[in-house]
């Protein structure tokens, strides 16, 4: 059928994506990620990659600005949270006196990011490294054996 014929084209393109999150491995329920608002006392959230290679999964989180000794890894059950702070750079009253601002668009307070990681993971051996900004947590994957195929013979009774 062609394009200009499919009345629904618009919406295939548009909204394509919009429910991604249903065939997300990584979802599980709307806590899975843990966004926070912005305003007085703000949390924000780094942007987050995750990847999947053969032998481990890999988190990579922006974290620009902050230095490592400010972030906290940790893994409670299956959630792995990354959480920290990030100082303001603008100074106390005082030492802003005759200082004007006028944008602040980078984020500045405390961040937390949550995610929910598969079950098969080795919880020993993970991982974080932090450079240039990105921290990296480096989850391995738990070694599933392979068994063998063995029938089983059915007994008369």
């Amino acid at each position: 059928m062609s394009e200009l014929v499919r009345p629904g084209r618009f919406f295939d393109s548009s909204f394509g994506d919009l429910f991604s999150w249903a065939t997300d491995p990584f979802y599980r329920d709307i806590w899975s990620v843990t966004p926070r608002s912005f305003g007085e006392g703000q949390i924000w959230s780094p942007r987050v990659d995750l990847v999947e290679k053969e032998d481990c999964f890999l988190v990579k989180a922006e974290v620009p600005g902050v230095p490592k000794e400010n972030i906290n890894v940790d893994l409670k059950g299956d959630i792995l949270t990354v959480s920290g702070e990030k100082a303001d750079e603008r100074k106390s009253d005082e030492e802003r006196e005759g200082t004007v601002y006028h944008r602040m668009e980078r984020s500045y307070g405390k961040f937390e990011r949550s995610i929910r990681l598969p079950k098969h993971i080795d919880r020993k051996g993970i991982k974080a490294s932090c450079k240039d900004g990105m921290l990296t947590v480096t989850v391995p994957k738990k070694q599933v054996e392979k068994s063998e195929s063995q029938k089983i013979e059915i007994a008369t009774e």
